[in-house]
């Protein structure tokens, strides 16, 4: 638990539109996802509308790297367009980018013990990033549990800063998966102290998935994560909620002050 006090907790906020974004940073969001797209889970954004809020916005912008929501094992005309993609984005000033890329492990039939994780291409697009920051999304939740140790070894060999995931099968909420998000923090934490892994820089776990403000407080003080991730949209709203965001923010504040007080009795 204590490597979450090494710094405050950071929210991260999934925005579909350039109002929502807006609307977050306002609200406190300490850094976006952007996409587009929501009832598709979330789309490659178009380069204009980051163009526009690079103006309006000095939080960070990550971009989701994404051209379709069938799966994540994407054709080699698919490949083509995110590395196109991720170019365009970075030349008009994205922070940080969103993908994941998965191999035929993840069809009915493949081997079980093949690696779901396409190194090779994953690769390709965090080399094209230059430095920029990566995060590995949500495409971990299709990953059996039986595989994530070999899973979690590829994700850090292609060289990504982050995994958003909610711990379990794709569809749960991290509320559901405490116990297992929690496992994920601690082995990231033993990782990371492992000498001989110093080369490699170990993925940070972010939680996302029905992360609310009623349950982002016992989500930190369990599973000992330091960054979250939530759309914070309620029925069938496009535009982030910002009320929701800032109550987040001190959600998070609140546990975090709970945890030193209780360390430093």
């Amino acid at each position: 638990m204590s490597q979450s006090l090494t710094q405050s907790p950071i929210l991260e906020i999934a925005c579909f539109n350039q109002e929502s974004a807006v609307v977050a940073a306002r609200a406190g969001a300490d850094r976006i996802e952007l996409c587009k797209d929501y009832n598709r889970g979330g789309l490659s954004p178009d380069s204009e509308v980051l163009q526009k809020l690079r103006s309006q916005l000095t939080i960070p912008i990550y971009t989701m790297i994404r051209p379709h929501a069938e799966d994540f094992c994407y054709e080699k005309f698919d490949f083509e367009i995110m590395k196109q993609t991720l170019k365009s984005l970075k030349y008009y000033g994205a922070d940080g980018f969103v993908f994941g890329i998965l191999t035929g492990s993840s069809q009915i039939g493949c081997d079980p013990n093949g690696s779901w994780v396409d190194v090779p291409r994953n690769k390709q697009l965090i080399k094209l990033a230059e430095g920029l920051p990566c995060t590995f999304h949500r495409a971990f939740d299709l990953i059996p549990e039986s595989h994530w140790e070999r899973a979690l070894a590829d994700i850090m060999e292609c060289g990504f800063a982050s995994i958003l995931t909610n711990g379990g099968p794709s569809g749960t909420k991290a509320t559901e998966c405490v116990d297992k998000l929690q496992t994920l923090v601690r082995f990231q934490t033993q990782l990371q102290g492992r000498r001989k892994l110093q080369s490699h820089k170990v993925p940070e776990i972010i939680v996302g998935g029905g992360v609310r403000a009623s349950n982002i407080g016992m989500l930190h003080m369990i599973t000992g994560a330091k960054t979250f991730h939530s759309a914070s949209l309620f029925a069938s709203e496009e535009v982030t909620y910002a009320v929701e965001v800032s109550k987040m923010k001190d959600e998070i504040s609140r546990a975090r002050q709970e945890e030193e007080g209780e360390q430093a009795r």
